[in-house]
């Protein structure tokens, strides 16, 4: 205790720092909050999330995941949700990258759940459609910057904690809905985003890290989803098996 008291403030906050980094590891968390684009069209059935679960969430309690055993993945498209989006601004290499990035997100992760991906409608075929609302780049110098400055760390992580990001860190929000592709009937639905986090990208010429990141959370969860929707029947994410510590220490960190 004496140790500490006689560390000065600055070696403290970078101990506090080292330490964070190697609990949080290189991955993506998930936002506090997300706007809805349109995309979805009618939104008046979503929920706010529960549990390891997107920020919003729609489950048709009559769906029985079961009948289905193939999916169709329409593209996925840039769905800005406004005009002054940074997606309206990206680089024509910037968008491919984000669409097949984000198709590829679906399509491995069905596949990890044993769906057989199809190209037409059927009476046992699921229907996805996508859009990708935000992405933007990290701003890595800055964030590396601003992690190893004392002082200006404490600050932005008290702002990070209520946020739930950290400054100058890649974004990506999406919106998706699976439907029977026969009948158009509304199965699941979700609107979610996804953050860098402290440490998670420290390559300068990474920028789009924290993305890919994003992209390799949601295929996760999905896979996770759907899994449990074919043994069970139901839409609804299995429940949350992370313990009360680390749920709240990745809801706080930054």
């Amino acid at each position: 205790m004496y140790f500490i008291k006689q560390l000065k403030k600055p070696v403290v906050l970078m101990i506090g720092l080292s330490l964070t980094l190697s609990i949080i590891g290189c991955t993506a968390k998930q936002y506090r909050q997300v706007d809805q684009s349109g995309f979805l069209g009618d939104y008046s059935q979503l929920h706010e999330k529960t549990q390891n679960e997107a920020l919003s969430v729609y489950v048709n309690p009559k769906a029985d995941c079961k009948k289905y055993h193939k999916v169709m993945i329409d593209p996925v498209t840039l769905w800005a949700t406004s005009e002054d989006s940074p997606l309206a601004a990206l680089e024509e290499d910037d968008q491919k990258m984000l669409v097949n990035q984000g198709w590829a997100t679906l399509y491995d992760g069905m596949k990890k759940s044993h769906f057989e991906i199809v190209d037409k409608p059927g009476p046992d075929v699921m229907r996805v459609k996508s859009a990708i609302t935000e992405a933007t780049k990290a701003k890595v110098v800055l964030a590396t910057a601003l992690a190893v400055a004392p002082y200006a760390w404490e600050a932005a992580t008290i702002w990070g904690m209520g946020t739930g990001k950290w400054p100058f860190l890649g974004e990506l929000a999406g919106e998706m809905e699976i439907t029977d592709s026969q009948t158009g009937e509304r199965l699941f639905m979700a609107v979610d985003k996804v953050v860098g986090t402290m440490g998670s990208n420290i390559d300068p010429m990474a920028r789009w890290n924290d993305v890919r990141k994003g992209f390799d959370l949601w295929e996760e969860r999905l896979s996770k989803r759907m899994t449990s929707c074919q043994a069970t029947g139901s839409f609804e994410m299995p429940k949350d098996d992370r313990g009360f510590i680390q749920k709240s220490f990745e809801y706080m960190s930054p």
